[in-house]
């Protein structure tokens, strides 16, 4: 884990009260999970290199699965990745 990845990963996670809510909810100690970075069989999850095509991306995804996905900064890597809480199952 990089330092820089850290600060900014925890400033992607504001504004505060976001961060909050997100704690409350157990949301954001995913971030600090090794699974942030990589699949479910341990390959490195797909990089973008720009929030915004982070968030096409998800927003794509939500559209295709039709359950919630959001984007983050990786603390692991220089990117960002896509991703739902494992609890997130609900169609939209």
């Amino acid at each position: 884990m990089k330092l820089k990845n850290f600060i900014a990963g925890l400033k992607d996670q504001g504004p505060f009260t976001r961060f909050i809510r997100n704690v409350g909810k157990g949301h954001v100690f995913g971030l600090f999970s090794q699974r942030s970075h990589v699949n479910e069989n341990g390959k490195p999850k797909v990089m973008y290199n720009t929030k915004n095509s982070a968030i096409k991306a998800a927003v794509a995804m939500t559209l295709k699965r039709g359950v919630w996905f959001s984007n983050y900064k990786c603390l692991y890597c220089d990117g960002f990745h896509i991703g739902r809480n494992r609890d997130n199952k609900v169609k939209i």
